[in-house]
């Protein structure tokens, strides 16, 4: 008697454990770059990161940042390669219009809004210069 017990508890003890393992690895899952944070499908959101403010003569540097509908950090090498423009290139010219991280050449005093696109998600970010 006291082995079937003992074995039932083992059981439950291993049952649980398992569902443990599993209810963990899910909250996890996208934070991490495993499981959610690898896409099968299209950029959700771009964030651009970059200084706002710049002055005259200086090259700046942006980077697109991607997620997927679930607000995870896409982090696979490659999976973001947005197309980049500059709503005024006598202010801040674009340096390349492909890729993960650009350089904007900032040539005349103003803002210039620069947007990042990959399928249906874009961003745009301004730079003011002095």
């Amino acid at each position: 008697m006291k082995k079937r017990i003992v074995g039932l508890v083992g059981l439950f003890l291993v049952v649980g454990l398992i569902a443990g393992c599993a209810m963990l690895a899910e909250k996890t899952r996208g934070k991490t770059g495993v499981g959610g944070g690898i896409i099968t499908g299209d950029v959700a959101q771009l964030a651009i990161k970059g200084p706002s403010k710049a002055t005259v003569g200086q090259t700046v540097t942006l980077t697109a940042e991607g997620y997927d509908e679930r607000s995870a950090s896409i982090k696979r090498p490659g999976a973001i390669n947005p197309a980049w423009k500059s709503d005024n290139s006598a202010i801040g010219a674009l340096q390349t219009e492909e890729g993960k991280t650009i350089t904007v050449k900032c040539l005349a005093p103003g803002v210039v809004y620069i947007t990042a696109t990959q399928g249906k998600a874009d961003t745009m970010h301004a730079i003011e210069v002095k």
